[in-house]
C-alpha cells in the first residue's frame, strides 16, 4: 500500500529542526521537559515519517503516512506538528498543532453510512471487533499469537493510508494529510511534520517528515507511461500486466478499435497478485464478447487523490483459440499386400466417426504417429496412401496411411480449425508386426586393458532405429563353436568381457547380433580377433657386442627378445652414478622382427667426460606395458687428453757464442691451478730439412728457461 510514500526517502533535519523544538517551547511545552528533544539530535533513528507535497499555486497538499502501524497509532494518539519554514528565512508558520484524527462524533456528524470508504476510515479507527493480546487463535505470549496480532494491524494500517490516497478529505480526517491556504504563489517553502510529543521511554524513535524547497507553483500533470502487455488465456479472455513501483490503485478502460472508452471496473482496482518477487507487477483480467481488435488503457491514483492522465493505447487482438472437436476413432485394420515380402509395404485403414454437427470453421483431420523410439517421444503426422500431407476433408471418415517400415505404437486423429487449433481423439494402439531382421552390427573393436578386461564396442546400422538388445558370443578358436556371453540382452552398444589370465591361448574371438523387439534376430557381425592381455613381461634384451673408440665413441649390438607382444624398445643413457636415464633412441619391435635377426646396433658418440663413466641399457615394451630392463653396460669416454695453458715463446741467435738462446712463459693465474701437481716443460725443434718436430730437451717447474 501506499507505494509511492513508502518509497520517498525522508531527509533528516540538521539546524531547522533546533529551531523547530525551540518554537514548541515558546507554544506552551514545559521548557525543562525532554519531549522537545530532537531524537535525531540524539543520534537516534528507527521511524520515518514519510512526506509529499504538491503544489497548486493557489495552495499546497501535504501527504503523509507514517513507518507501520505502532508508529500510527501513537501518532493518532498525541498528534502531529506541521510546520513550514519559508526557505532561506527563519520565519516558522504552524500550520496545525497536535493535529489529531477526528472523533467517533466527528466522522458520524460529517459522513453520512452510505459513504462506504468514511466508515472504512471510521472502522479502523474506533472499529470494534479487534483480537485482543488473549484472544488469538495461538498460545498468547507465542510467536504465532505475536504475528496474528501483527497480521491484524498491518491489514488495519493498510485500509487506512489506503482510503486517504482515494479521498483527501478523509487523509485530512485520519490525520496524514492537509491543504496549506495560505501560501503564497511562486514563494518557496520547507515543510515538517514531527510529533508533537516525542517518545521519551525511547520504544519509538521518530524522523521527521521533510519536504524542502517546494516552489508553489499551478500543477502540470505529468505522462503516465507504464508497458502495457496483454496475453490471450483463453477464449477472448485477455490478462493485462504492467510495472508500477509508484501507484496501488487504477481506472482500467477498454474500447474497440476507434470506439468510445469504457471504464472497466466501478471502484478503484488494486492489483492484489502475488508477484513473485517482481516488485510492482500488476493484473488485470477482462473478457471480451468477439473476436477482434481491441485497445486498452490506464489511469492511475496519485497519492493525492487524483487521476494521472491515461496510459499510452494498448492494443491487443482477440482470436480464435478454442480446438474443435475431435472425430471419434472405430476401428485400424492393416493390409500387406504383398505376400511373398509382407514388410515391402504396409497399409492402415482408418475409420472414425465424426460429431452430430461440424464447426463451420473446421478446415479438415491429420492422422497423427506416436512411437517412444521412432518420434522421438512425439506426435507425428504420416501421410496418405494417395497424397502426401494432404488434409482429410471434414466430411471424410475413412483413411489409408502407408505405414511401411513403422512398429507398433499408437494412432490418433487431430481435427485442424482454419485458425490452426487442434483437437485430438483419443490415442488408439496400431498394431504393425515387424518381419525383418536386423541387420549385422558394423565396425566390432576391442580395447584390451593390462587388468583383464576387454571393451567391446560397435556401430549399429542407420536403418536400423528398432533394435532392443545385442547378444555377444566368443570361441577360443574361430573354428570352434561360440558361447554367448550375456544371459541377458545388452541394451547398448557396449559391454566389457573379463578375460581369463591363465589359459594356454594367444587370442580370443567374438562376435555380435542385433535383436529388435519383434524378437527378430539379426545376422552375426564378422569374427574379432583379439589378443589375450597377460602378466609376463618381455624378454630381456642382452649384449651381444660391444667396443670403445677413443674418437668415435661406443659402438654396441644388442639382441632383444621375440616376444608376440613387444610393442617397441627404449635405449637409455645415463652418465655418472647418480645421473638421470635419458632415452636416446626408439625401435618399434614389429620393424626388428621383421629383419629377422632381433638386432639392434647402435653407435654412441657422446661428449667426452673426463672422470664419469656413461652408462647403457635397452628398455623393452610389450601390449600389457609391462617393461624389462637389460643389464646395464658402460664406458670410460675421456677423448685426448689436451691442457688449455697458452706459452708465449721467444728466441734469439747468440752469435758470439753459436746458440739459440729460448725464453717462455705462462700466465701464473693459470698455472696455480697445478700447484699440487708435477709438470714440466719440453722443447721441440724442426730444422729446415726436418719434416716433424723432434723432442730435445724438459725443462724445470718455471714459468722462465733457456
Amino acid at each position: 500500500m501506499m507505494k509511492h510514500l513508502v518509497r520517498h526517502i525522508c531527509k533528516p533535519l540538521f539546524v531547522g529542526l533546533m529551531l523547530l523544538t525551540g518554537t514548541l517551547t515558546a507554544m506552551g511545552q514545559d521548557a525543562d521537559s525532554t519531549a522537545n528533544v530532537s531524537p535525531t539530535q540524539q543520534g537516534l533513528l528507527t521511524s520515518c515519517i514519510h512526506l509529499l507535497t504538491r503544489t497548486y499555486g493557489d495552495h499546497v497538499a501535504l501527504r503523509w503516512v507514517p513507518e507501520d502501524y505502532v508508529s500510527w497509532r501513537y501518532l493518532c494518539q498525541t498528534g502531529v506538528n506541521v510546520l513550514r519554514v519559508k526557505t532561506g528565512t527563519l520565519d516558522i508558520d504552524t500550520l496545525h498543532y497536535a493535529m489529531k484524527p477526528l472523533t467517533k462524533e466527528a466522522f458520524e456528524a460529517r459522513y453520512q453510512p452510505s459513504d462506504s470508504l468514511a466508515m472504512i476510515a471510521m472502522g479502523v479507527l474506533y472499529g470494534e471487533g479487534r483480537i485482543g493480546r488473549n484472544q488469538t487463535q495461538d498460545i498468547p505470549g507465542s510467536v504465532g499469537s505475536g504475528m496474528e496480532l501483527n497480521n491484524e494491524q498491518d491489514l488495519s494500517f493498510g485500509y487506512a493510508m489506503l482510503v486517504a490516497e482515494w479521498r483527501p478529505d478523509l487523509a485530512e480526517a485520519m490525520a496524514v494529510g492537509c491543504i496549506d491556504r495560505t501560501a503564497r504563489r511562486g514563494e518557496q517553502y520547507d515543510y515538517y511534520i514531527q510529533p508533537t510529543v516525542w517518545d521519551t521511554g525511547g520504544k519509538i524513535i521518530f524522523e521527521p517528515g521533510v519536504a524542502e524547497h517546494v516552489v508553489n507553483e499551478p500543477y502540470k500533470p505529468q505522462p503516465y507511461n507504464p508497458e502495457l502487455r496483454d496475453s490471450l488465456t483463453a477464449p477472448r479472455r485477455f490478462v493485462l500486466s504492467w510495472i508500477d513501483n509508484e501507484h496501488s490503485s487504477f481506472e482500467i478502460e477498454r474500447r474497440e478499435q476507434a470506439g468510445t472508452w469504457q471504464r472497466l471496473n466501478e471502484k478503484p482496482y488494486l492489483s492484489m497478485v502475488d508477484n513473485g518477487g517482481l516488485p510492482g507487477l500488476c493484473l488485470y483480467a477482462d473478457s471480451v464478447t468477439h473476436d477482434g481488435t481491441w485497445q486498452y488503457r490506464i489511469l492511475a491514483l496519485d497519492a493525492f487523490g487524483t487521476l494521472t492522465e491515461p496510459s499510452p493505447v494498448h492494443t491487443a487482438y482477440a482470436y480464435d483459440i478454442e480446438p474443435p472437436k475431435a472425430p471419434q476413432l472405430k476401428r485400424i485394420v492393416i493390409e500387406r499386400p504383398d505376400d511373398a515380402n509382407p514388410s515391402a509395404r504396409v497399409r492402415a485403414h482408418v475409420i472414425w466417426q465424426n460429431n452430430d454437427s461440424l464447426e463451420n470453421d473446421l478446415a479438415g483431420y491429420v492422422i497423427q504417429y506416436y512411437n517412444e523410439r521412432l518420434t522421438q517421444g512425439q506426435w507425428r503426422p504420416i501421410s496418405l496412401a494417395t497424397s502426401s500431407g494432404a488434409l482429410i476433408p471434414p466430411t471424410d471418415t475413412i483413411a489409408t496411411i502407408d505405414v511401411t517400415g513403422l512398429r507398433t505404437g499408437m494412432l490418433s486423429i487431430w481435427a485442424y480449425d482454419e485458425a490452426g487449433n487442434a483437437g485430438r481423439s483419443l490415442s488408439q494402439l496400431i498394431r504393425i508386426t515387424d518381419y525383418q531382421a536386423p541387420s549385422a552390427p558394423d565396425s566390432l573393436r576391442a580395447e584390451v586393458l593390462p587388468t583383464g578386461h576387454v571393451i567391446l564396442s560397435w556401430q549399429p546400422r542407420r536403418e536400423d532405429i528398432d533394435i532392443a538388445y545385442y547378444d555377444l558370443a566368443f570361441a577360443n578358436d574361430s573354428t570352434h563353436e561360440f558361447l554367448q556371453v550375456n544371459q541377458g540382452g545388452i541394451p547398448d552398444a557396449l559391454y566389457i568381457d573379463s578375460l581369463a589370465l591363465n589359459v594356454n591361448q594367444k587370442y580370443i574371438y567374438y562376435k555380435v547380433r542385433a535383436v529388435d523387439y519383434e524378437s527378430n534376430f539379426g545376422e552375426w557381425s564378422p569374427i574379432l580377433q583379439v589378443m589375450r592381455p597377460h602378466k609376463t613381461p618381455p624378454t630381456a634384451a642382452h649384449l651381444d657386442e660391444s667396443w670403445h673408440k677413443s674418437e668415435q665413441g661406443m659402438h654396441m649390438r644388442w639382441i632383444v627378445g621375440t616376444d608376440a607382444d613387444m610393442t617397441f624398445h627404449e635405449l637409455m643413457r645415463r652418465l655418472g652414478d647418480n645421473g638421470q636415464w635419458q632415452v636416446i633412441a626408439r625401435w618399434n619391435a614389429d620393424s626388428i622382427a621383421a629383419t629377422g635377426t632381433y638386432a639392434i646396433t647402435v653407435d654412441d658418440n657422446p661428449s667426452y667426460h673426463q672422470t664419469d663413466r656413461y652408462y647403457y641399457m635397452v628398455v623393452s615394451h610389450n601390449s600389457t606395458t609391462m617393461t624389462t630392463q637389460s643389464l646395464a653396460v658402460s664406458w670410460l669416454h675421456q677423448g685426448p687428453r689436451v691442457l688449455d695453458i697458452p706459452i708465449r715463446l721467444n728466441g734469439a741467435w747468440v752469435e758470439h757464442d753459436g746458440v739459440v738462446r729460448l725464453i717462455w712463459e705462462t700466465d701464473a693465474a693459470v698455472m696455480n691451478r697445478f700447484h699440487d701437481a708435477d709438470y714440466y716443460y719440453c722443447v721441440f725443434r724442426k730444422g729446415q730439412s726436418d719434416t716433424s718436430f723432434r723432442y730435445m730437451y724438459n725443462g724445470r717447474r718455471s714459468s722462465r728457461s733457456t
